[in-house]
């Protein structure tokens, strides 16, 4: 893909220090055991910090709502249930999403080191936000990731209007580099729609139809039809078959899911697919680095020639975390909501953390509720 530029630095920061403390804390609070809380916090600031703020911390309110009506169980202990050689099945018993994956993800990469290649399904899962950290997660430990989710509902099949599949999201995350690919098989996440929305901004008129399937540039009337899959039937061909291997391992197909935003006292039965290969094992490491990097210097010097530099798959979201050198970006609708939380859990939001460069100082509650 080619871009004019690398992103900003956001107007509004946070140390990703304060902002950890401050999630996990919420999270235990609400109920959940401290190592879990951690488990999630870490995977919504990974998120954040590469500016992919749709799948971080404003996810946070939905997920204490869900602990307090039952969709998210606090109790609940992911156990595998199945165990092959090199695949197994875990059950995630309703558990908060990110613990059940990273779990499959630890046993997919002990399974690599010991067989080449570990495949972990899970089922019984809920949200587990951006399936790149997952991948991220099999990279450190000098595995190629594949990680794979379903959700419920809300992309329709080429041509159609009615929602039949989710956004499937994939990724794949390299050893050594800073290459990820992370995508929804949809044309856009659900969360930039729900972000035009509040914003009052219309959008591209590829990313969705209305309820009579035709293409609209109102996120009001997307939200009331479906998303387009990227690429027409290629990616809802992804998609498909993502749903595919969620059943394999026991989950609820995208039809069948309960909507993640509202019917937040049921579990959603979310199913997870993580792929290791254990690079070290296969071939020469240094060998494999050299072949990956001068793949990606092939990437940079296809530009076209007048200013235009083409990135590789994760490379603007890494270079916007290097900016940010040790902060998070937070919009300051979204600090309102998280303040709000806090009061109510008695965790205060710490917003004298909060600073706007642009305006040359640290953000008071007031400019902060402006």
């Amino acid at each position: 893909m080619t871009h004019q530029a690398l992103p900003s630095v956001p107007d509004q920061t946070i140390t990703e220090s304060s902002l950890t403390d401050w999630t996990a804390r919420t999270l235990e609070a609400a109920g959940l055991r401290p190592e879990d809380a951690r488990t999630v916090t870490d995977s919504l600031l990974f998120a954040d910090g590469r500016g992919v703020t749709t799948h971080g911390v404003a996810r946070l309110p939905l997920y204490v709502r869900r602990i307090a009506e039952g969709g998210i169980r606090v109790d609940g202990r992911p156990v595998e249930v199945v165990n092959r050689g090199a695949v197994g099945v875990i059950d995630g018993c309703d558990a908060p999403g990110a613990v059940t994956a990273v779990l499959a993800t630890r046993t997919a990469v002990s399974r690599a080191r010991e067989h080449g290649v570990g495949l972990s399904l899970a089922r019984a899962v809920n949200d587990i936000g951006a399936v790149g950290y997952y991948a991220s997660l099999a990279a450190r430990e000098n595995c190629i990731g594949f990680v794979a989710c379903n959700t419920d509902a809300v992309m329709c099949a080429p041509g159609g209007a009615v929602p039949v599949l989710g956004t499937n999201p994939l990724a794949i995350a390299v050893p050594g580099s800073y290459a990820l690919l992370d995508m929804a098989t949809s044309a856009t996440a659900y969360g930039k729609i729900v972000r035009a929305r509040d914003e009052g901004r219309r959008i591209p008129d590829d990313w969705a139809v209305d309820e009579l399937g035709q293409p609209t540039t109102d996120p009001r009337s997307a939200l009331q039809g479906a998303l387009m899959p990227a690429g027409g039937p290629k990616g809802f061909g992804l998609a498909f078959m993502i749903d595919v291997m969620a059943a394999l391992a026991g989950a609820t197909t995208s039809p069948f899911i309960p909507p993640f935003d509202s019917a937040t006292e049921t579990p959603q039965d979310l199913g997870v697919i993580v792929v290791a290969i254990y690079s070290v094992g296969l071939t020469d490491p240094e060998d494999f680095q050299e072949r990956v990097a001068s793949l990606i210097d092939a990437v940079h010097a296809s530009g076209d020639g007048d200013g235009a530099r083409a990135f590789v798959p994760g490379e603007l979201e890494f270079s916007l975390a290097q900016a940010l050198e040790g902060r998070v970006p937070l919009r300051r609708d979204l600090v309102d909501s998280l303040c709000e939380l806090g009061e109510t859990l008695g965790v205060r939001f710490p917003l004298d953390e909060l600073e706007s460069p642009q305006e040359g100082g640290t953000l008071t509650g007031g400019l902060a509720a402006s």
